[in-house]
């Protein structure tokens, strides 16, 4: 059998034809994410202190340790939502870093306006030495979807935003691990509800503070949780009430 050494030592060469197929595909992936239009916002939430109302100085100073939040959200660069065109078309995705943190902070805030004595904990269940209860967080959602419309006002593009935050909260104590529990989700919808015949503008028209407002209303309200306000003493509460965690699971059914 021989061999044609000459032949097998040429170069692969591109027809015409396939050389301009292959420069046309390097041209779409180089230009293909600002052909679609699509980018990626960074969006960086924060607290609202008070935005709920009746959650501020209503219990007596008890130190909460509050744990770092958990949950699959909590860390990374995470997806959180996109922006919308009037055709459907996704403009931008909306992404979120150090969700956990964000959270964090934002319950500590929160317990701290409401007259806790709350103080950060490292990631642990055990209770600190110098802390009557520990509060977990889990994230278990957070989004937000901006869809423009076709038509135009005075005032822009007609748009809809909905922003959800959904946390769990775990209240325990060194005798009881589970004082109170619950999953409380926060929304943001624009333009509000109509009232009546009464028509509402926006009052949020960036993701982000939407998004900060559902994430203020879902950490404000487990502060009006019965369940919550049962089991820590609050400002008006009598001396017969029980106030020590031992006491307070005791009198738990």
């Amino acid at each position: 059998m021989r061999i044609n050494i000459s032949r097998l030592s040429k170069p692969f060469l591109l027809g015409r034809s396939s050389t301009w197929v292959l420069l046309y595909a390097l041209v779409l992936l180089a230009f293909a994410p600002n052909a679609l239009g699509d980018s990626a916002r960074n969006l960086h939430l924060h607290y609202l202190p008070g935005f709920v109302a009746g959650s501020q100085r209503v219990f007596r100073p008890s130190r909460v340790a509050v744990l770092p939040a958990t949950g699959a959200m909590a860390a990374g660069d995470i997806n959180v939502g996109a922006i919308y065109s009037s055709t459907g078309t996704v403009t931008d995705t909306l992404n979120a870093q150090g969700l956990g943190k964000v959270v964090t902070d934002a319950v500590t805030h929160c317990l701290a306006d409401a007259g806790l004595d709350a103080v950060p904990a490292e990631q642990s269940r055990a209770i600190p030495p110098d802390a009557d209860f520990a509060l977990t967080t889990s994230i278990e959602s957070v989004s937000v979807v901006k869809r423009f419309g076709e038509e135009h006002t005075v005032h822009g593009q007609v748009f809809t935003m909905k922003a959800i935050v959904r946390l769990h909260f775990t209240l325990s104590s060194r005798t009881h691990p589970s004082l109170f529990e619950a999953t409380i989700t926060g929304t943001e919808d624009e333009p509000p509800a109509k009232v009546g015949h009464e028509v509402f503008f926006p009052l949020e028209t960036e993701p982000e503070e939407s998004l900060s407002v559902a994430l203020s209303r879902s950490v404000g309200s487990l502060i009006l949780e019965p369940g919550f306000r049962r089991v820590l003493p609050l400002v008006n509460q009598t001396a017969a009430i029980p106030a020590t965690p031992g006491k307070i699971a005791a009198a738990l059914p």
